[in-house]
């Protein structure tokens, strides 16, 4: 082996050790529960919504906040698995069964909805620290709303490339 190709292996190896030692892993995405809760309050004096409001953590986690002085869509989502945590308040979420027709208009292929419920779903009481996984193609609705509203923190993970529709 000549004195060149030493001298080029030596400095391979040490500039991947120096490269690997500098290249690190980035912190955690992070929001404090002030700063969620100040823009749920903001997005809240803003708009009434049916879908209420959110605040994005990181792409694909939300925490929303929906009103019981604003009507809810039974909706879907065809292509994505959704994980809620109920964080505050409490309410009847509908889950199973099918969105009841006719079916309502939407800007998302992911989002399929109707304002007039649910039918042969199965109602539970949710409330904090409960958690629900919300399959591709699982209509749900919060049918009623405790008090003001409810928060909760929203996981949405696109799964399929297929939709799935039970309708």
């Amino acid at each position: 082996m000549k004195a060149s190709d030493i001298t080029f292996l030596i400095l391979t190896i040490f500039s991947s050790d120096l490269f690997a030692q500098e290249s690190v892993a980035p912190p955690a995405i992070y929001k404090s529960s002030e700063s969620i809760l100040a823009e749920l309050s903001e997005e809240e004096a803003a708009s009434a919504s049916a879908g209420g409001w959110g605040v994005s953590v990181s792409p694909g986690v939300t925490i929303r906040r929906r009103s019981s002085a604003v009507s809810q869509y039974a909706i879907y989502h065809p292509y994505s698995t959704e994980i809620y945590r109920i964080i505050e308040g409490s309410g009847t979420l509908v889950t199973g069964g099918r969105l009841t027709l006719p079916l309502s208009e939407t800007a998302s292929l992911d989002v399929v909805r109707s304002e007039e419920g649910i039918d042969s779903g199965l109602a539970r009481q949710v409330k904090a620290g409960d958690v629900l996984v919300l399959q591709p193609g699982t209509p749900h609705w919060f049918s009623h709303i405790d008090g003001d509203s409810i928060t909760y923190l929203e996981t949405r993970i696109r799964i399929n490339t297929h939709p799935v529709h039970y309708q």
